[in-house]
């Protein structure tokens, strides 16, 4: 924390931030808010109108105490798209099919917000503040954060988040894979703190960068409110899902598991995002979707829930999972019983230490899906929610954003 005779100040360069609203953005806001009131004077630089196609969202608030400053950011996604679409229609002239938007491959790099303006705005905010914080993904404003430490001199701490390069779940060309390692690599030697969001990204970096291992720390996501569900059992049995499905990150060996099953006193909840197959389960399952809302009301809608269902895709070739879904720790904060289909990893290894109730299926097996469905139904009428006290102590954003506070203090005492 800061001196009680000195009020430290930091710049906090987030992309995903209010208006926007986004998951990526609830841990800067919540971040901003906490170390605020633990006496920062934080300042934030976030993207004046987000190009991100994928974050339609608008409609965050903007924490008090606060200031915000927005820089312009160029649509280098609407720009390559409409290159691969003109040189795709051209190819398909030619009887060919372009698997892959190479525009996006060469141009985007590290990623499409690398045309987002940041350069002399750092430059501008880091000369008034005394260490400089850049929230990822994207990756881009922490090259550019590093290019702005040569001249400012301030410390510079690097919340990577989801593991970069070293992401196991990225598939990109080896051309793209190489200039990526080597911007990653820069920043790593660059910056003087660089904070991972699960242990098991942790252990990846410690692994790659062994002489950088003083630098590194985990702070995971967390939560902003406890949300306990009521002790009541609800009627029919039902297994909520919030979020969306994309990839293979799908609901298909549940449905299937619930068809079998078929019984008529379960009920599969899909809140907001589409519901992949639906038209050939709709028969044969009890199915119920709700529209997206608000994080607000999704929050809500999962305390009706009589049992939270978590996928994370299983992916060939990938023997290390060490990402964990931001919902996990909404889902904890209920209290209620968790069904996950998740690979052995970090996101399994935090539900079976913190959920009361779970059941975790970590193959892709429609048997054991079947089994877990079953033994949550026939327990039903011995839920009773309640949150580990553990959990609540480890990761409620206060005690996250004590820690980061620590962490900036650090940085800049190091100086």
């Amino acid at each position: 924390m800061p001196p009680q005779n000195s009020k430290r100040r930091v710049l906090m360069i987030c992309y995903y931030y209010p208006p926007i609203q986004a998951v990526g953005a609830n841990r800067s806001i919540g971040f901003s808010r906490e170390l605020s009131n633990l006496g920062w004077d934080v300042t934030v630089l976030s993207v004046r109108d987000c190009k991100d196609p994928w974050t339609p969202g608008r409609g965050g608030v903007v924490p008090q105490g606060v200031n915000v400053v927005r820089s312009t950011e160029w649509n280098l996604s609407r720009i390559t798209d409409f290159l691969h679409g003109v040189t795709s229609r051209i190819a398909r002239i030619f009887g060919r099919t372009l698997k892959r938007n190479y525009f996006r491959e060469v141009l985007a790099l590290p990623d499409t917000q690398v045309t987002w303006v940041t350069l002399v705005p750092i430059l501008k905010a880091a000369a008034k503040a005394d260490v400089v914080y850049v929230s990822c993904s994207p990756y881009s404003p922490a090259l550019t954060a590093l290019k702005a430490k040569s001249f400012s001199k301030k410390p510079l701490v690097v919340d990577f988040r989801d593991a970069w390069s070293l992401n196991p779940h990225i598939t990109d060309t080896p051309f793209r894979s190489r200039i990526i390692r080597r911007m990653e690599q820069r920043v790593v030697n660059g910056c003087d703190r660089l904070i991972l969001n699960s242990p098991g990204a942790l252990d990846l970096y410690e692994s790659a960068y062994p002489e950088h291992r003083s630098k590194f720390l985990c702070i995971p996501n967390g939560y902003d409110t406890i949300n306990p569900a009521s002790t009541s059992i609800t009627t029919p049995f039902t297994i909520v899902h919030v979020g969306s499905f994309y990839g293979t990150r799908s609901p298909r060996l549940l449905l299937e598991a619930l068809a079998e099953l078929n019984n008529p006193d379960i009920e599969f909840v899909q809140v907001g995002g589409a519901l992949p197959d639906y038209e050939e389960f709709e028969s044969r399952v009890r199915i119920r979707r709700i529209p997206s809302v608000s994080q607000a009301e999704a929050l809500e809608l999962m305390k009706n829930a009589s049992v939270l269902y978590l996928k994370q895709g299983f992916e060939p070739g990938v023997t290390r999972y060490i990402a964990v879904a931001a919902k996990t720790y909404e889902y904890l904060s209920t209290g209620l019983p968790i069904l996950a289909e998740v690979p052995p990893g970090d996101n399994a290894d935090l539900i079976r230490k913190y959920a009361q109730h779970h059941w975790i299926v970590d193959t892709p097996d429609r048997e054991a899906l079947k089994r877990a469905v079953s033994a949550a139904f026939d327990a039903r009428s011995q839920f009773r929610p309640a949150v580990d006290p553990a959990f609540i102590s480890d990761f409620s954003r206060g005690a996250l954003a004590r820690k980061l506070s620590e962490t900036l203090e650090s940085a800049i005492k190091a100086q």
